[in-house]
């Protein structure tokens, strides 16, 4: 029997695909449904013959399920280095680009990703300790730019997905970085500090922070049906200044957001959305910022352009 529930692609996808328990099982649910879909693995140049390794595991997965594999190689290191930023960081960048490049130019509009409700628990605690995201986790649908991100396993928890590919004799790759405390700050959120806050309450923690952020959701999915009636934006997609001028400053803020989110700017922050804020007045000292994802906002008469770096917009 298949761990529940499980949200069913309504339309064909690319998934990512690392060869680890939860891409293989994601995989194995979408054939056992029947989903058109196409996988996507990303060797991040990091762990030597483990990586080489399960590239080969993927195609030999890929082979016996009849579905195409695109394999594609990156640096991670190097580009992690040239960046200042953490290999977790840049690889989880790097693979995201890769994933909407190849959906985009195989005329895919929804990639599949593997995580389950215990990553949805690590993903709360680290966006409440980050301090930017609030109570937030991550949703089962969401739309940035041309892309929808799907996230069908969202409500099952690992140890299910784990019983049942023992129980279908289903193998995978285990990535020995997983239980590195000093490979990265999900690590230790993982094996360290979920177990320790469930011993503290004497229960497990993780459906307290599965409802938590699946009521805040609702309160964000509120906001942004709102939003999406608002006349936000003009005739040629430019964000509308005018209409925010009387507006509090939280809706404000909230339109801001949805409108980068919907231009597909990405790691959109508190910070990120304060200061493209502080650029909407006429009279602010500055008409232009740069953001996340090599974009920049613009104001120009009475709108806002998201744009990318560079463009002649």
């Amino acid at each position: 029997m298949r761990p529940e529930p499980f949200e069913c692609p309504q339309e064909p996808v690319v998934l990512g695909l690392s060869g680890g328990r939860d891409s293989v099982a994601l995989l194995r649910m979408l054939a056992l449904h029947g989903v058109p879909m196409q996988a996507c693995h990303v060797h991040h140049g990091i762990r030597g013959q483990e990586a080489d390794e399960d590239a080969q595991f993927c195609r030999e997965l890929c082979r016996q399920f009849n579905v195409t594999l695109a394999e594609y190689r990156v640096d991670v290191p190097s580009k992690a280095e040239q960046s200042g930023e953490s290999l977790e960081t840049t690889a989880r960048r790097e693979r995201r680009r890769i994933l909407v490049e190849h959906a985009l130019n195989e005329g895919f509009r929804a990639v599949a990703l593997a995580h389950h409700a215990d990553d949805q628990a690590e993903t709360v605690l680290f966006n409440l300790a980050r301090g930017s995201a609030g109570l937030r986790g991550m949703q089962p649908r969401r739309r940035e730019g041309d892309i929808t991100w799907l996230r069908p396993m969202l409500g099952m928890r690992r140890a299910a997905i784990t019983a049942w590919l023992r129980e279908i004799g289903q193998d995978w790759r285990e990535d020995a970085t997983n239980a590195d405390l000093a490979a990265s700050v999900r690590n230790r959120l993982r094996l360290r500090v979920l177990p320790a806050l469930s011993e503290a309450m004497d229960r497990d923690v993780v459906p307290a922070l599965l409802r938590g952020a699946r009521l805040q959701g609702e309160v964000c999915a509120a906001l942004e049906a709102a939003l999406q009636v608002m006349p936000l934006t003009d005739p040629q997609g430019r964000l509308y200044l005018p209409f925010l001028a009387d507006k509090p400053v939280e809706l404000c803020s909230a339109a801001l957001l949805h409108y980068m989110r919907r231009c597909g700017v990405p790691n959109l922050s508190e910070a990120c959305v304060s200061e493209v804020y502080s650029i909407l007045s006429a009279d602010a000292a500055k008409s232009c910022c740069n953001l996340p994802g090599g974009f920049r906002a613009r104001r120009a008469h009475k709108r806002l352009v998201i744009e990318a770096i560079g463009s002649q917009m």
